[in-house]
């Protein structure tokens, strides 16, 4: 897994299980297989967390440095798909070549993988239609990354995505 599917897995992995309830059926010659009312209530829950997770005011001073370190030492992160947001910080803890890098920026696993994650899903929720039942977003996020329009679009680039526009 590259750095940049990780990071874009980690940033969307509470965002993206909303999705399959907007969808009407599987693609051609695939069974959509349906989440569990455990599975359900363990991604609403993390939804909801990472809605509602309030980024520091140092956030893009800190987490920039952080990404493009990682990317130059050339860490990958460890796979994080179908994982919880509690699994996938266990899991980000776990990394022996990560996890110095985080200290070095005054990040734990927990604060990297819910910033990043909450930057995330907040930056994609902001321009587009949030789906139905979708909690809503901090609103001090919000403000954050609209005050920082060129960290926005710089941490983006970082983490190998673009920004789209409304």
């Amino acid at each position: 897994m590259t750095f940049r599917t990780y990071l874009l897995a980690a940033a969307l992995s509470v965002a993206l299980p909303v999705l399959p309830a907007m969808a009407q059926q599987a693609p051609a010659g695939q069974q959509q297989q349906q989440p569990t009312d455990e599975q359900k209530a363990m991604m609403m829950h993390d939804i909801t967390a990472a809605a509602q997770y309030r980024l520091p005011n140092n956030f893009f001073t800190v987490m920039i440095p952080t990404i493009r370190e990682i990317k130059a030492r050339n860490v990958t992160p460890p796979e994080s798909g179908n994982l919880s947001l509690s699994q996938t910080i266990e899991r980000t803890a776990q990394m022996e070549r990560l996890m110095p890098i985080l200290r070095e920026h005054g990040l734990s696993a927990s604060d990297f993988v819910m910033g990043i994650t909450t930057f995330g899903m907040t930056t994609a929720l902001m321009h587009q239609q949030a789906p139905k039942g979708a909690p809503a977003l901090n609103p001090a996020n919000i403000k954050l990354i609209n005050a920082h329009p060129q960290e926005t679009e710089t941490l983006i680039q970082e983490m190998g995505g673009q920004l789209s526009q409304p």
